[in-house]
Parts: structure tokens; C-alpha cells; sequence
């Protein structure tokens, strides 16, 4: 075994999925990219399509990206029908959502 497969093997995150809302910039990039380095495949959610379409080209292949506005549940809704099954989910996402009364 070559020393990449073996600190592959070893790694938690290895061959996980993980979603990262917010992952374009600041934490959520580190996130993602550290994800990414661990041998994840990165899903990233977030507000503008040219950010996430950044992030993507600088993650490379195991990353993609979706645009969707966090305080819209139909797109909220429709983001995980299109991602389907995850291992992990990371919230960075800089606005906060509008909750009503728990």
C-alpha cells in the first residue's frame, strides 16, 4: 500500500459525502476544503451562482455546487431531492435564517 492510499484509508472523511451550506467563502471554504483533502466529495450550497461556481473551480473534481437561497424552503427542498444520500451536513451560511416561533 502507498503512502497516500494508507493516510487515505485512515481518514474519517474519506469517501464520505458532505454538504457544506455556506461553503463559498470564509469558514465554510476552509470547511469544504479541508473535506476535500480528507478525500470527501463536497456538495456546496449557497447564495450567488458565480460564488459557487469559484469555490468549485478551486476545489476541483470532488467538489459541486448548487445555487439555492437558505430562506426558501422549495429550494431548500428541492437542493437535498438533487443531492440525495450524506454522510455529513455543515451550516456556515452568513445570513441568518428568518425562523419563526418554536
Amino acid at each position: 500500500m502507498s503512502e497516500n492510499q494508507a493516510a487515505t484509508s485512515v481518514t474519517p472523511l474519506a469517501g464520505k459525502r458532505v454538504v457544506v451550506l455556506g461553503g463559498t467563502s470564509g469558514i465554510g471554504f476552509a470547511t469544504a476544503a479541508a473535506a476535500v483533502a480528507a478525500g470527501a466529495q463536497v456538495i456546496i450550497g449557497s447564495k450567488r451562482q458565480a460564488r459557487v461556481d469559484e469555490a468549485k473551480q478551486q476545489l476541483g473534481a470532488h467538489a459541486e455546487g448548487h445555487a439555492l437561497d437558505l430562506t426558501n424552503e422549495a429550494q431548500v427542498r428541492d437542493f437535498f431531492a438533487e443531492v440525495g444520500a450524506f454522510d455529513h451536513l455543515v451550516f456556515t451560511a452568513g445570513d441568518p435564517l428568518l425562523l419563526g416561533e418554536l
